[in-house]
């Protein structure tokens, strides 16, 4: 089963990171990297932009992009991995093991559709 494992960040966490923890951060997903890339299981990750945001809706009934971020919440996406592996507990472990637990929540969601292989 592949899962997406979606890291939110908030103000506390980006303080935290830049005041001395990003090394703790970085090891933590230099390790976790290593170990699912040994085993097969990553299928992707990255980091998330924050200074090219892009939101799309409609208005009048016509498509309209507008910059970002705009969002009023105090979190937002910073980063994914979307993992293949046995079962669920397989994904929480693995994003139970993310610095980033320490700060803010780390969303866990199962990939219902599988792109074909081509």
């Amino acid at each position: 089963m592949r899962y997406m494992i979606l890291i939110h960040s908030n103000d506390t966490a980006e303080a935290a990171w830049d005041g001395g923890e990003k090394s703790v951060l970085d090891a933590t997903h230099g390790a976790l990297i290593g170990e699912l890339m040994a085993s097969g299981e990553l299928v992707d990750m990255n980091e998330l932009d924050m200074e090219d945001v892009m939101f799309t809706g409609r208005h009048n009934g016509k498509p309209v992009t507008s910059r970002g971020p705009f969002t009023e919440g105090t979190e937002w996406i910073g980063g994914y991995y979307i993992i293949e592996v046995a079962d669920s507990e397989r994904a929480r472990e693995i994003a139970g093991r993310l610095a980033e637990n320490k700060y803010s929540p780390i969303e866990i969601r199962r990939i219902m559709h599988t792109p074909p292989q081509g």
